[in-house]
């Protein structure tokens, strides 16, 4: 792509080298929408997601609690989480939850070139078809929020058409405590939403119970992220 004198100042500072770059990524990013954010908002379901790395021993406690309670929700695992702790996938499965990519290693996706993106996407997808059959139903970046172009077209190469990103963030990584986890939540929340929650922290495992109960209480019903868009 190259651009005349006349063309580049005609766009002047605005012109940066991302912008030059997305048509070089595209057809395949050009060729998907933006990431998933929400589901519908006439309904109130919502998907509780769960970043699938840190102590197996939250994350059992978590999916304990999951199970008790019949809550359904959606698992973004880490490719070497998986591998180190190999029976956590089919657990999950098993336990009626969705599975889905969250890279091999948990890089910050946006800095990394084509051919790490491209490995972080596939490390990952192979992992869980070793484990599951299959390279899972969904895609989420690490590191960041939102995918890139480049994100989005590696992801689709590898059978991801969408990748899943989310309204609500519990802020649990940052160990805030059990109260400032559920407030976080709880004012954010509108139907369709989808929230960003991890198993490796304590304070997770201690306001989910409260949690899943003031959902309930406000009407909503949590789902599965294939529950709450459909397969994409």
């Amino acid at each position: 792509m190259t651009l005349d004198r006349r063309s580049f100042l005609k766009f002047g500072t605005a012109l940066t080298a991302g912008a030059l770059l997305e048509p070089l990524l595209s057809p395949l990013a050009q060729a998907v929408s933006p990431d998933i954010t929400h589901g519908s908002r006439t309904q109130k379901k919502i998907a509780l997601t769960f970043h699938g790395a840190g102590s197996t021993t939250f994350a059992n406690s978590l999916l304990d609690i999951l199970k008790s309670t019949s809550t359904p929700a959606t698992v973004f695992a880490i490719g070497a989480w998986l591998k180190a702790n190999p029976t956590m996938a089919t657990k999950i499965v098993d336990g009626g939850h969705d599975i889905g990519n969250h890279t091999m290693n948990h890089f910050q996706m946006k800095t990394l070139n084509a051919a790490k993106v491209k490995s972080e996407i596939a490390g990952c997808a192979a992992e869980l078809k070793s484990l599951i059959g299959n390279h899972g139903a969904f895609f989420r970046p690490s590191g960041t929020q939102y995918s890139t172009a480049l994100i989005r077209q590696t992801a689709l190469k590898y059978g991801y058409s969408r990748c899943i990103s989310y309204d609500v963030d519990s802020h649990d990584y940052q160990d805030p405590g059990k109260a400032a986890v559920i407030k976080n939540v709880m004012a954010n929340i509108k139907g369709g939403s989808i929230v960003s929650l991890h198993f490796g922290h304590k304070n997770t495992v201690e306001a989910l119970p409260t949690l899943l109960s003031e959902l309930h209480s406000a009407g909503y019903t949590p789902v599965t992220i294939t529950q709450l868009i459909g397969k994409i």
